[in-house]
C-alpha cells in the first residue's frame, strides 16, 4: 500500500502492481559503481526474461532509497544513463518518511557512510498477490537466476532447487561498500 512517485512525479501505489510478479531492487542515484553495475545486470536479465515470458507477464521497479536526493528527476536521469528503457520497468521515489518502513518490508538494509551508503545488493521477487516470494542476491545477476522462480510464478511450474547459500556467497558480492578489497 506504499505510494511513491514515478519518474514524471506522478503518484504510484505499489499495490497497483498486483496481479503479476514484480521484481524490486533498491538503488541510490549518487552511487558511482555498484548501483549502476547491478542495474545494468538486472537490465540484461530482464531483456533475457522478456524473450522467455514477454513484457506483459511481469513488472520491474527500482526504488531510490536516498531521499530527498533520489527524486523523480534524479531517477529519470539514472535510468537514461544506464540505458534502461524497458516497457515494464519503472523507477520510483518514496517520500522520506516511508523509506525506513519500505526498506524493512522488503528486507533491504543500508547504512550511511562518508562516501555514500553500504547496502545489500538484492532483487526481490514479489508474487502476484504482493507477497515476497524470493530474494536474489549479488550484483552479477543474470536471467538464469530469475527464470526458474519467475516460471513458477507465471506458469505454476515447479522451481528447480539451487545450490547452498555458501556456494552462492562464494561467487557473488552482496554488499555495496565504499571499502572493497
Amino acid at each position: 500500500d506504499y505510494v511513491l512517485r514515478d519518474r514524471m512525479g506522478k503518484p504510484v501505489s505499489l499495490a497497483s502492481y498486483r496481479g503479476k510478479p514484480l521484481l524490486v531492487n533498491f538503488i541510490y542515484t549518487g552511487c558511482f559503481q555498484v548501483c549502476p553495475t547491478s542495474s545494468r545486470a538486472l537490465g540484461r536479465a530482464v531483456q533475457g526474461m522478456r524473450g522467455r515470458f514477454g513484457d506483459a507477464q511481469f513488472n520491474v521497479v527500482s526504488i531510490g532509497f536516498n531521499q530527498p536526493a533520489d527524486s523523480p528527476q534524479a531517477l529519470r536521469q539514472f535510468a537514461a544513463q544506464q540505458r534502461i528503457d524497458e516497457p515494464n520497468w519503472e523507477f520510483l521515489s518514496p517520500a522520506p518518511a516511508i523509506v525506513g518502513d519500505l526498506t524493512r518490508a522488503f528486507g533491504f538494509s543500508y547504512a550511511p557512510t562518508p562516501a555514500g551508503f553500504d547496502h545489500i545488493v538484492q532483487v526481490t521477487l514479489v508474487d502476484a498477490e504482493g507477497k515476497i516470494y524470493r530474494q536474489i542476491y549479488g550484483e552479477a545477476l543474470d536471467a538464469d537466476q530469475l527464470v526458474e522462480p519467475m516460471k513458477q510464478l507465471v506458469t505454476g511450474a515447479p522451481v528447480a532447487q539451487t545450490g547452498a547459500i555458501a556456494d552462492i556467497l562464494d561467487r557473488v558480492r552482496i554488499l555495496c561498500s565504499v571499502y572493497d578489497p
